[in-house]
């Protein structure tokens, strides 16, 4: 066994978590919406969100009062209606807010988020005002950044912020399923790769959020394979070499209990970054089998340049690519007009929330908070306040998926994931698993689909490279509850 930490020295401030930053003034012409009337723009994304909007408190056994219902004509409002009438107001203050935003009216944004902070609160009951109040934050941060002129992200400055990530993310994948799932789909593809191979190599673009989590049920499988435990190699990516370090020393302690003859390369830096693969990545072996494994997500920019990260896939020649991406719109909704970005994304965080307060439903979840906060919050943050090619000073890919499928990569069978997946997912929730016979399967929350995790392959006669790929989908906050 050996351990190579021999990258965690070079790690300094020019491959640090930042995202660039556009300095100068944004303008409001970047996010403008061309073409359309303010007011009406207002009221019709109002009533898409709103009637899709659940009412009332997170709690199982509780009715729960749907947007649009017609009111009883009764002199003094039930409980029931005033809730409802209170969450159509704080979605169409965060609507209003996001337009007057989008057209540069900096005065009225401020004004709307003014009255939203005295409505909504993150340790609320409600998802929905949970939901309302980690918007508001951010598109607080957005609106100053815009006055400053300065696009900063959300990001964490010190090793105990990195500690912060990795505990909300660990609780992320204790209370929901979908890290749990991505992960199960993603090893199954890489076990399948590594069938029969003697040398086998995971790189992982980024090691940080989930540290060793992935990777030990994959220790194990591999232990428990006929014929013996392959030599595995693991090299991680990211951007906190202490992260590093702690994943690399928990596989190698649990590779020496099972027997797996196993070497960790850390690369504290972007792949993005990456100038020299040569310098930067162990030789590859002999007949090893390589599988690339990349865990997208907005908590901060873990990628840096999207072509030179292609590059380095293209240059490791992976046997298999294993893809968890999160889908808000273009560009996994880091991309495209500010509006459409906001729409996207409140449609997909409030099925995500909905999901939490259906796992945790009890008042002042410690862990739930602490998923919402350092998780869902940190993502939001990013993606209404940094997103964007014209505030990240950079261009990105459109779509991973079809960006890999123009180098090659293929899409192939779903090898019976679905009942895989299905099994892993927690009863009586709601949640849901659809084979798309196309090679995805989508794992969704009463109807919205969240994950889909799918394969593709290189076409013959050119030698097979498959991708796994899972991204979370959420077109509709049908459950979001006030």
């Amino acid at each position: 066994m050996q351990f190579h930490d021999h990258h965690q020295y070079m790690y300094g401030s020019s491959t640090g978590p930042f995202l660039p930053q556009h300095h100068g003034f944004i303008h409001p012409e970047d996010d403008r919406c061309p073409g359309k009337v303010v007011t009406a723009l207002v009221e019709q994304a109002t009533a898409g969100v709103a009637e899709e909007v659940e009412f009332g408190a997170c709690k199982e056994g509780e009715d729960v009062v749907a947007v649009g219902q017609e009111r009883q004509q009764e002199d003094a409002p039930k409980p029931g209606e005033e809730k409802e009438a209170q969450g159509v107001r704080m979605i169409a203050l965060l609507m209003e807010c996001a337009v007057a935003m989008s057209v540069g009216n900096l005065a009225d944004a401020n004004g709307t988020l003014l009255e939203l902070s005295q409505m909504a609160s993150p340790y609320a009951p409600s998802c929905g005002e949970r939901l309302v109040a980690y918007f508001a934050r951010a598109m607080a941060a957005r609106l100053m950044s815009s006055w400053v002129g300065v696009c900063a992200p959300v990001h964490p400055s010190s090793a105990s912020s990195w500690s912060g990530v990795h505990a909300a993310f660990r609780a992320f994948h204790s209370v929901a399923p979908f890290a749990r799932c991505a992960y199960l789909a993603c090893n199954q593809a890489i076990l399948g790769a590594f069938h029969g191979k003697r040398l086998v190599h995971v790189v992982d673009l980024d090691v940080v959020p989930g540290g060793a989590l992935q990777w030990l049920p994959l220790l194990s499988a591999l232990a428990a394979r006929p014929g013996g435990p392959p030599v595995l190699r693991v090299t991680g990516f990211g951007v906190s070499a202490s992260a590093l370090h702690d994943a690399g020393t928990q596989l190698a302690g649990l590779a020496t209990k099972l027997g797996i003859p196993f070497e960790f390369y850390a690369v504290a830096k972007r792949p993005g970054d990456v100038v020299d693969a040569v310098a930067d990545l162990p030789s590859r072996r002999p007949g090893e089998v390589v599988a690339v494994h990349w865990l997208r997500h907005a908590l901060y920019d873990a990628a840096g340049d999207d072509v030179v990260t292609m590059r380095l896939v293209r240059w490791l020649q992976p046997k298999v690519v294993t893809l968890v991406e999160q889908e808000r719109g273009p560009a996994g909704g880091d991309g495209g007009q500010f509006l459409d970005r906001f729409v996207a994304a409140l449609h997909h965080y409030s099925a995500v929330f909905d999901a939490l307060g259906a796992a945790r439903p009890a008042d002042g979840d410690a862990s739930r908070h602490l998923v919402e906060n350092g998780v869902l919050g940190r993502e939001i943050g990013n993606v209404l306040a940094v997103a964007g090619p014209t505030r990240s000073g950079r261009e990105m890919f459109g779509s991973w998926q079809a960006e890999l499928a123009r180098n090659g990569f293929l899409r192939a069978g779903a090898g019976g994931r679905a009942q895989v997946l299905a099994g892993a997912c927690p009863a009586g929730l709601g949640y849901t698993v659809a084979d798309d016979h196309d090679g995805t399967v989508r794992l969704g929350w009463k109807g919205t689909p969240h994950s889909t995790p799918s394969r593709r392959g290189r076409a013959a006669p050119r030698p097979t490279h498959e991708l796994n790929q899972v991204s979370y989908r959420s077109r509709a906050c049908r459950h979001a509850r006030f």
